[in-house]
């Protein structure tokens, strides 16, 4: 048993003055509470190690955690927190997750994780509001209009390794397009920003003509250790808001939703996070154009006004660090139920080699080389990974191509690629659910070790609609072969959880596509006085891919008002839809940006290519609230449940097009390999 006080390390900051950082200092203030329980300690000394981020926590080396007990918050969107190749090891390091908002807790619980839940804090004596100087006064100090609805956003909207680009977290296109369509309106809007990384949306607004001060210092390059604003200074910006606006895809916190309900200014936020726990109804926005009418009813009404004492009583009563102070309480009381940590060595320990960055065999000699003499290896530079895929000229299954999209990717990247290949040159194997030599893989492992990541879909008993045993044998295989198992999204992952199947090392990579074929046309909006143009694709014709739903729309869709093309196969005859067999990759691109807006009835599908092929060529997406759908589409659509829903939903996107366009995000396909080769070097430096 742990004696009391317990010695404790606190860590996870990002010594930057951001959000974790606010996060670390609040914990610690809850700690500095309870000082007959917990004693903070350096980390040679702790019996339990306290992190607020759980990357630098999992990129310790395991030597220095052994014999103590890990608690770890949830900082981000759980499922997003799984697409990092650190987390491979969480399960076997991390004995507690301490949830920030309700839909994490729920999440980690379906995803069979103890956690326990402890919301953010804030510091009410620096965000609240305040009575002097008047409004009136702090625009006049920010050189803000007096007259102006002012919109404040101090999210870091570019991204880290490139500050030209959004960070696709937090929404920044959808901010641009509320913003623009406001003021095509006629309505007065001012933009106030502040935070460092302003880059892209800067000069978004600039080539818009979109008015805006920016409070800190115009920096070319990456200003993240410049334009950190102190919190009193940020509590007075709150001060000069008409509304705080927040248009993050998915998000742990984020905190200004709690900085602006402290400060009693109006906010709304897109449903992530604590935003769902924090906010009223009236201050939350799923789709574009709820934010747009929002925001309008706000100018127009104030209707916002309404939602402020609410939200600043709850911040105060659940939101404060003294609120945590039971429930850390109940978190140290118990911790003796926590595991230790057992390092062996030679264990899950890192290998003493360079052998994940230098790779294997003549590969590895040349890249040698090159690292003794101090010159650039690519990122999967010296990797030899062998894909157990049977290749398929397209057209074909949305598996196979992604798999050339990858193998593309990978070597693109540095990585050498063999196919189907058991030679002792290779690295890591990468399979895919039962389609590989089973009988091969047992020969090999009686004779050596081998590092497999299994990459699984499915489950197939839901999307083929009935149990053949394929998935129970799937998982027998991930049991014995796999180093680590990659579900293409957490909605594959949750049901197959909840199916009662146990993954080895669970990660979430989604699928991706080539690049090279799909990508958008340019054209932003409808065109005017003309069809507007639907296109639906699918290459099996598995009835669940939505063909009684094509059935009606063609009996029922104004074919007057809109063209339907459908492309790939389906075992169904029509009257008015347009039907093109499977195409090639470069043909279905083309036929795709010919079109408007892509529509998939598909149930239960995992992480549909077909779709992402649709995003990735700009076209916004009606989806079947089924599956991976709303995973992979976010902000670039919307759901129907039903075909007369189809019909309502369809008026709505066509009515806020533009909106739902600037929603569309795909992550590229080199985004994803530099994933899959971050958890190849994972599993070959520290498994055993």
């Amino acid at each position: 048993m742990i004696k009391t006080p317990i010695k404790t390390y606190l860590m996870g900051g990002e010594k930057t003055g951001w959000a974790l950082d606010a996060d670390q200092e609040t914990t610690r203030q809850v700690m500095e509470g309870l000082p007959d329980l917990i004693s903070l300690v350096p980390l040679d000394e702790a019996d339990v190690v306290h992190s607020v981020w759980e990357r630098p926590l999992l990129s310790m080396n395991p030597r220095l955690l052994e014999g103590k007990r890990i608690i770890c918050h949830v900082c981000n969107e759980v499922i997003r927190i799984f697409d990092q190749s650190c987390m491979i090891h969480s399960q076997q390091l991390i004995g507690l997750w301490v949830s920030q908002s309700h839909e994490a807790e729920a999440t980690m619980r379906s995803l069979r994780l103890r956690t326990l839940y402890m919301p953010y804090t804030i510091l009410p004596e620096v965000f609240k509001p305040l009575l002097s100087p008047s409004r009136e006064e702090l625009r006049d100090r920010f050189n803000i209009p007096r007259d102006a609805y002012v919109i404040s956003n101090f999210m870091r909207d570019s991204r880290v390794d490139d500050i030209r680009r959004p960070k696709p977290q937090k929404g920044t296109e959808v901010l641009l397009q509320i913003i623009a369509t406001l003021l095509k309106k006629g309505y007065p809007i001012h933009v106030l920003l502040a935070g460092p990384r302003r880059h892209w949306i800067k000069a978004r607004f600039r080539e818009h003509g979109i008015p805006f001060t920016f409070v800190g210092c115009e920096v070319d390059g990456d200003d993240n250790t410049i334009n950190i604003l102190d919190p009193p200074t940020v509590n007075l910006l709150y001060q000069c808001s008409d509304l705080h606006l927040i248009t993050s895809r998915w998000e742990g916190g984020p905190r200004g939703v709690l900085e602006a309900a402290a400060s009693r200014t109006p906010v709304l936020c897109s449903t992530v996070g604590i935003a769902m726990d924090m906010l009223e109804p009236a201050s939350l926005f799923s789709c574009f154009d709820e934010a747009v009418a929002r925001i309008e009813s706000d100018i127009r009404q104030g209707v916002l006004k309404d939602t402020v004492n609410i939200q600043f009583e709850r911040v105060m009563r659940h939101h404060v660090p003294e609120a945590n102070i039971p429930i850390l309480k109940q978190i140290y009381n118990d911790v003796d139920s926590l595991p230790a940590i057992e390092y062996a060595e030679g264990g899950s320990g890192w290998k003493d080699s360079a052998s994940s960055v230098l790779g294997t065999g003549l590969h590895r000699i040349l890249n040698a080389a090159r690292y003794t003499m101090g010159l650039p290896i690519k990122k999967g530079g010296g990797l030899c990974v062998s894909l157990w895929h049977e290749f398929h000229k397209p057209p074909y299954g949305g598996g196979n191509q992604f798999m050339m999209a990858l193998r593309k990717a990978l070597e693109h990247q540095g990585v050498r690629v063999v196919v189907n290949r058991m030679s002792e040159d290779v690295d890591v194997h990468l399979c895919n659910s039962a389609w590989f030599d089973v009988s091969l893989f047992h020969k090999t492992i009686r004779k050596r070790r081998i590092l497999m990541l299994h990459r699984i879909d499915g489950p197939i008993s839901l999307y083929r609609g009935a149990d053949a045993g394929e998935d129970a044998q799937i998982y027998a295989l991930n049991r014995e072969f796999s180093s680590a198992t990659i579900y293409q999204s957490g909605w594959c992952f949750q049901r197959s959880l909840a199916l009662g199947y146990e993954p080895v090392r669970p990660l979430v990579i989604h699928n991706g596509v080539n690049n090279k074929n799909f990508y958008p046309s340019g054209c932003l909006t409808l065109r005017p006085k003309q069809k507007i143009r639907l296109v639906a694709t699918a290459w099996s014709d598995n009835p669940r891919k939505g063909k009684s739903i094509y059935q009606w729309l063609d009996e029922h869709l104004d074919f007057d008002r809109f063209t339907l093309t459908f492309v790939g196969r389906i075992d169904a005859a029509f009257r008015n839809i347009e039907h093109i067999p499977p195409q090639t990759s470069q043909n279905l691109a083309r036929v795709l940006r010919e079109q408007d807006i892509y529509l998939t009835a598909s149930e239960n599908d995992p992480c549909s290519n077909a779709l992402l092929e649709a995003l990735a060529c700009g076209l916004p997406a009606l989806y079947f609230e089924s599956g991976g759908h709303g995973e992979l589409t976010g902000f670039g659509g919307l759901p129907f449940n039903g075909p007369e829903h189809l019909i309502t939903q369809l008026e709505r996107l066509i009515n806020h097009y533009e909106g739902f366009k600037a929603g569309i995000w795909v992550e590229s396909m080199d985004d994803i390999a530099a994933k899959y080769i971050g958890a190849i070097r994972e599993v070959m430096d520290r498994l055993p």
